[in-house]
């Protein structure tokens, strides 16, 4: 799935200090990797994941220009969505996240090179830069390929679940691309990063679902 298949909708629906974000992550981290825990002690898959999340949110907790990403990243996280799959998301904001991905895919990392303006640039559908398309279209690579290599029962099923009924998601991965782009010095309303991050998350899912869970060991 790539940027270029993303056709526009339309909807009529569409801040903390770092101490603080500090401590609701050690709190979600410590109910999330404890359900893990309980639910299957050996489930190494999952565990991978929630050790790459706590050393890359070590980094970013440090870094306040984070720290709204991290609450919608916190709230996904407390309703069990797979570490790998927030990985994925997270990893346009932060490229060290990326990667990583691209080295479990075996894949080279990616090289961004984007002339940012010194104005600010309204980002349009019809009118991308090769550069700013090419890293879109990574991204969303990025999340297909950690949502596929080795993937965890327990985890797939519930973010499966999940994304058939929560809008959590959707909020996350709509910051995360507005937060891509407003480091670039790029404007997007937040209905049409909305839409894009509807579209994202949707293809996401059907991705998820091709994966033969049955197959899976724990």
């Amino acid at each position: 799935m790539s940027l270029e298949e993303f056709a526009p909708i339309e909807s009529s629906e569409w801040g903390s200090n770092s101490a603080e974000v500090s401590e609701k992550f050690k709190e979600s981290f410590k109910k999330a990797s404890w359900g893990i825990k309980k639910t299957k002690k050996d489930e190494k898959k999952a565990k991978k994941y929630d050790l790459l999340l706590a050393k890359f949110l070590v980094e970013m907790i440090i870094k306040k220009k984070y720290d709204l990403l991290l609450e919608y990243l916190f709230v996904c996280r407390e309703k069990w969505y797979g570490t790998n799959f927030l990985l994925g998301i997270l990893s346009l904001a932060y490229m060290p996240i990326s990667k990583e991905i691209r080295k479990i895919a075996k894949k080279p990392a990616i090289k961004f090179h984007y002339d940012v303006s010194k104005e600010s640039v309204v980002f349009h559908d019809n009118h991308l830069d090769d550069q700013l398309k090419m890293r879109i279209n990574t991204w969303i690579e990025d999340i297909e390929d950690v949502i596929s290599i080795d993937p965890s029962l327990l985890t797939s099923e519930q973010t499966l679940k999940n994304l058939k009924t929560d809008e959590s998601i959707i909020d996350f991965t709509r910051e995360i691309f507005s937060f891509f782009l407003s480091e670039l010095n790029i404007t997007i309303s937040s209905h049409k990063a909305e839409n894009y991050a509807r579209f994202i998350v949707w293809e996401l899912e059907k991705t998820l679902s091709k994966i033969d869970l049955k197959d899976l060991n724990f």
